[in-house]
C-alpha cells in the first residue's frame, strides 16, 4: 500500500445493501445504505421462471424468503407473494430496525423497480448470478429501459461466470465489468485483459499488494469480496491497494478504518 492511501481512496460498496443492519438484496437494505452514505450499492440479480430480473442471492427461495424451492423455477408472481425480510434478526449493534417484526412486509425487488427507485441516487455494482444465457441481455434490456447505461454509466457488472461476462460484454460493452475470482493469477490476469474486462476481483482473505500491483499494471483495477464479519479480512483488502471491497457492514467499517 502507498503511503498516501486513505479511506477516501477505498470504496465500501454495501454488499446486498446494508445487509448486516437490514435484511439483504430489499428496498431497506439499500435505503440504509443511502442514509448512511453509501453511494455504492452491490446487489444480486437472476430470473425468474417467467423471465423477470430479480435480486435474490441464492439459488433457492429457502434462506431469505418464505418460500422453498428453486429461485429460476418459480414465476415473478410466486416470488413477489413472498417475505423476504421476516427471517431477518438484527443484531444488538444494528443501525436498523430493531423490531423482530419490522421486516415482514419486505419483498424480493425485481431489477426495474431498483432502476426505477434509484436512478441517480447510487453506483449499482450488479452480479450476474445465474449462468441462464438470457440473464445479460434481459438484464440490459431493464438497463437501458431506464437509462443505466447511459454516459456516465453508474453501473459495474460482476460475476463468477466468465461466459456471463462474455455475453454482457457483448451487449454492454460500455459498461465496466469485473472478474470474481477466489485469488488473483497470472492466467486470470491474462484471461481478463484479453476479454477486455475493467477489473478483477478477489477473495479479500487471499489479496495481496503484489496482486494489485500486477493486476493494476495490466490495466485491471482491483476490488475485492468475501470480508465476512473478519476486520482483519478488511484491513488486508483496504491495505493491499485495492480501490474498494463489498462489505456487509459498511457503517461500521468505515468506522474501523478511520481509526487505524
Amino acid at each position: 500500500m502507498s503511503s498516501d492511501h486513505s479511506l477516501e481512496d477505498f470504496i465500501l460498496i454495501a454488499h446486498r445493501g446494508a445487509s448486516y443492519d437490514a435484511p439483504e438484496n430489499t428496498f431497506e437494505a439499500f435505503d440504509l445504505a443511502l442514509r448512511n452514505g453509501f453511494d455504492h450499492v452491490e446487489t444480486d440479480v437472476q430470473l425468474s421462471s417467467d423471465g423477470h430480473p430479480v435480486l435474490i442471492h441464492d439459488d433457492t427461495l429457502d434462506r431469505t424468503t418464505t418460500g422453498s424451492g428453486i429461485v429460476t423455477d418459480a414465476t415473478l408472481a410466486e416470488i413477489k407473494a413472498l417475505s423476504a425480510g421476516s427471517w431477518f434478526e438484527s443484531p444488538p449493534d444494528s443501525i436498523g430496525k430493531k423490531d423482530a417484526s419490522s421486516y415482514t412486509v419486505s419483498v424480493v425487488p425485481t431489477l426495474d423497480e431498483l432502476c426505477a427507485r434509484y436512478t441517480g441516487k447510487f453506483h449499482v455494482h450488479l452480479e450476474l448470478k445465474s449462468t441462464q444465457p438470457e440473464l445479460a441481455p434481459v438484464s440490459k434490456s431493464t438497463l437501458e429501459r431506464w437509462g443505466w447505461l447511459e454516459p456516465p454509466a453508474r453501473l459495474t457488472i460482476s460475476s463468477f461466470h466468465f461466459e456471463q461476462l462474455e455475453r454482457s460484454l457483448k451487449v454492454m460493452p460500455q459498461v465496466a465489468h469485473g472478474w470474481l475470482l477466489p485469488e488473483v493469477t497470472a492466467d486470470a490476469i491474462e484471461a481478463a485483459a484479453g476479454l477486455g474486462l475493467s477489473g478483477i476481483y478477489p477473495n479479500a482473505n487471499e489479496v495481496t499488494a503484489d496482486d494489485v500491483k500486477l493486476a493494476n499494471d495490466a490495466g485491471l483495477s482491483v476490488r475485492t469480496w468475501g470480508i465476512g464479519n473478519s476486520r482483519q479480512a478488511l484491513e488486508r483488502a483496504y491495505r493491499s491497494g485495492a480501490m474498494g471491497t463489498t462489505i456487509d457492514w459498511p457503517t461500521q467499517a468505515r468506522d474501523y478504518l478511520r481509526g487505524i
